[in-house]
């Protein structure tokens, strides 16, 4: 079964205008298993698309389930505040309660992902198409930055800057605003 996760209308908080000191791309998405829309990305959401590929690549090793969880949505709206906290290497992202959620669990020795809607529906497919997809939204995502002028944290918001681009590097091992497909 084909997954498509697409990043929708990619923007900095103030629009079309590149802002430095903004730290996470926001947009909305499009996700889609095969002929099932689970969003179309039409609804001109500003959600914190950059935290949701970080998400998303956790998901690749961790589950995503009510009882553990990657964040606290899979698609935060807000992603505002991050952290580098001693003896972790994962960016602890806060932001609102809201967003868009979807469970992503690992079944069949690791060969197979369940993903299921908050509205109950499921859908199993290989890991091999879900982790291509994940890796196309956030390389994407990644793309995005690497297309927008350095990003300048202030001095309160470097170190988890730094820890988010150290563990997506990691995670997708691959530099952190490369272009995708490089």
């Amino acid at each position: 079964m084909t997954v498509q996760l697409i990043p929708v209308g990619l923007h900095w908080m103030k629009g079309s205008e590149d802002d430095p000191s903004d730290l996470c791309a926001h947009g909305d998405f499009e996700f889609r298993i095969g002929t099932d829309v689970l969003s179309d990305g039409a609804q001109d959401r500003s959600l914190t698309l950059s935290a949701a590929a970080l998400f998303l690549l956790r998901t690749l090793c961790m589950p995503h389930t009510s009882a553990s969880r990657v964040g606290d949505h899979l698609f935060p709206c807000c992603g505002f505040c991050m952290y580098d906290v001693p003896d972790d290497s994962d960016v602890v992202i806060i932001g609102c309660p809201n967003g868009e959620d979807f469970e992503v669990d690992h079944q069949k020795g690791g060969t197979t992902v369940l993903v299921r809607a908050v509205d109950g529906r499921e859908w199993s497919v290989d890991s091999d198409s879900w982790r291509a997809a994940v890796f196309a939204f956030a390389d994407a995502v990644s793309g995005f930055f690497a297309s927008s002028s350095p990003r300048r944290p202030t001095p309160d918001d470097a170190a988890g800057f730094r820890a988010f681009k150290a563990e997506w590097e990691r995670r997708r091992e691959r530099p952190f605003g490369s272009m995708s497909g490089k």
